[in-house]
């Protein structure tokens, strides 16, 4: 997930900094929850349903209280239709608005069925028949039907309407057709009967199961989305716990429980996510008792963990993400550059930015895979701080101590205190002869700007969409990912992705990524920074509210002790 997922996307108690769009807290009725690091496994064929009661924990305060508006910070959304929500803000939302086949445990991270009944895969592991729960409804009223699914992921994958995310349905027959526009069906989806639908895939994906947590595999409503036209992303007609009232751009989000629901009703009557581009202004709201939930500001949270008044709500723990500096490989000076990659790699003190800056709550990134990630190997890339290394390496790529190399532009997202870590890298560079120029921009604007190669070095974050080694490197490096904003293009990795995809053994499978992590590191693709953690604060009434490491959460348990 961008950037938050991730875009933006998330341990052994490695704490990580927060991704600048993203609400990265979990936490316990004052505490914090964290993931054990084991490996995500596949839902069970048949599930009962979680319910918000069954979620919810009576606490010392007494058993749960119906009533009250969740307000929780939030940047602009870019969208909030399942597809298009390609980023951590609009994610957030969907989440609350939508349910889809499976979710995710916030204590494990394991897949575990939500719209799903049960499933059955053949003994090829090419064929997935999927039972759907009866009774569901659209917010519109509509029951949730198997055509639905066939209709929206076709819609995910069809060329005039494909999104960002349309990648995540690449092992599916038909998917390429669709892409490249010879065919408008997705020919290996189909409904088999009203509460029953079939999957086919060109080979075994191991971990087929564990994507379709995310939202792009959502349910929309056709009738819904054809009536809204344009405004798709602004009129969502979801299945989950709380229904949409109204998106007030660039000023508020309100939900409010739907009443409908197939399962445990909400004990909040409603969320508020409320807009504000900069994370010191949200922080001295939630201050003031107008918010529930925000970031602590970049640079405080110490000395709010020092606060009698505020300790006991701050939030810190890991996240399954990376942050990191993409340079377009289309793009001169990058391009066909191995040495420029590698020296702006060596020239950044990722220590003193993870102590300094983000006061231990972040921890230097040593590949692009994070720990608590199955698979991940420590130490993966060779690049540490070391400042000859770079000006020999800026040497080798034709410019001694910076001379004749053009002034780099960097972009990056203003408002959550990216534009210190800029500084701390600018000043990094300046040790070497290479001049930066620091330019932030608004999140949906520099996203855009990046992918249209108008920025062509920026600052991004990469959330876990689904904890797998899979989800760091097919999203960020695969050549026809649409999420692969540096460009990057290599035959080799693309095959050996793939490879590792349709393999079935685990340890065989986590080899071959290992290897292609390596392959991409060695490439310099982008220059990762640090692996993400939060600095989140909730206020002390607000009660079973859980982030976990992936940045997903679940407002329904939530209930308010005011």
């Amino acid at each position: 997930m961008q950037n938050k997922k991730a875009l933006f996307l998330l341990i052994a108690f490695i704490v990580i900094s927060s991704l600048v769009v993203t609400l990265f807290t979990g936490c316990k009725p004052a505490g914090q929850t964290t993931t054990s690091g084991a490996e995500t496994t596949a839902a069970e064929t048949t599930a009962g349903e979680t319910t918000a009661a069954e979620e919810s924990t009576t606490t010392a305060a007494g058993q749960p209280k119906t009533g009250g508006i969740m307000r929780l910070h939030i940047n602009e959304p870019v969208s909030l239709d399942p597809p298009n929500a390609y980023e951590s803000e609009g994610i957030q939302i969907v989440r609350q608005i939508w349910d889809g086949l499976f979710t995710y445990d916030p204590q494990t991270l394991e897949t575990k069925p939500k719209l799903c009944e049960k499933y059955e895969v053949s003994d090829d592991g090419l064929t997935y028949t999927f039972y759907i729960k009866k009774g569901v409804k659209f917010h519109s009223g509509k029951e949730l039907k198997a055509e639905d699914f066939v209709y929206s992921w076709t819609r995910l994958a069809l060329k005039d309407t494909a999104s960002y995310l349309a990648y995540h349905l690449s092992p599916v027959v038909g998917y390429d057709e669709c892409q490249d526009g010879t065919a408008t069906e997705l020919k290996g989806m189909k409904a088999l009967d009203d509460y029953s639908f079939q999957v086919i895939l060109k080979y075994p994906y191991s971990d087929f199961i564990n994507t379709l947590g995310h939202v792009a595999f959502y349910p929309v409503n056709k009738e819904s989305i054809e009536k809204a036209g344009d405004k798709a992303g602004e009129m969502p007609d979801g299945t989950g716990p709380f229904k949409f009232v109204k998106w007030e751009h660039d000023q508020y989000v309100d939900l409010v429980r739907n009443d409908d629901y197939y399962g445990q009703k909400t004990y909040l009557d409603g969320a508020k996510y409320v807009i504000i581009p900069d994370e010191q202004t949200a922080f001295l709201e939630f201050q003031a008792g107008n918010l529930e939930y925000t970031e602590i500001p970049v640079g405080q949270v110490k000395a709010t963990q020092a606060d009698p008044k505020w300790k006991d709500g701050v939030i810190v723990h890991p996240m399954l993400g990376l942050y990191y500096y993409g340079m377009n490989l289309n793009a001169e000076p990058f391009k066909d550059n191995l040495a420029l990659r590698e020296a702006i790699n060596y020239m950044i003190d990722r220590q003193n930015i993870c102590e300094i800056i983000s006061e231990g709550v972040s921890t230097p990134a040593t590949g692009f895979v994070p720990p608590g990630i199955p698979g991940f190997q420590e130490n993966a890339m060779e690049f540490t701080f070391d400042l000859e290394k770079a000006k020999a390496k800026l040497a080798e790529a034709g410019y001694p101590e910076g001379k004749d190399l053009p002034v780099l532009n960097l972009g990056y997202n203003t408002g959550a205190g990216h534009e210190k870590i800029a500084e701390a890298i600018q000043a990094d560079a300046a040790k070497i002869g290479i001049k930066i120029e620091v330019e932030g921009f608004e999140w949906g604007t520099m996203l855009e700007k990046a992918k249209a190669g108008e920025i062509i070095f920026y600052r991004l974050g990469w959330l876990a969409d689904y904890p797998t080694m899979d989800n760091f490197l097919y999203p960020l490096f695969y050549s026809k990912s649409s999420d692969n904003y540096s460009e990057y293009n290599n035959p080799e990795v693309d095959k050996l992705l793939i490879e590792a995809r349709s393999t079935v053994d685990k340890d065989q499978r986590i080899a071959k990524y290992r290897e292609v992590e390596k392959m991409i590191l060695k490439d310099a693709a982008f220059a990762p920074i640090y692996f993400y953690g939060t600095r989140r604060i909730i206020q002390p009434y607000v009660k079973d509210f859980i982030l976990d490491n992936m940045e997903n959460y679940n407002l329904a348990p939530v209930w308010l002790d005011k």
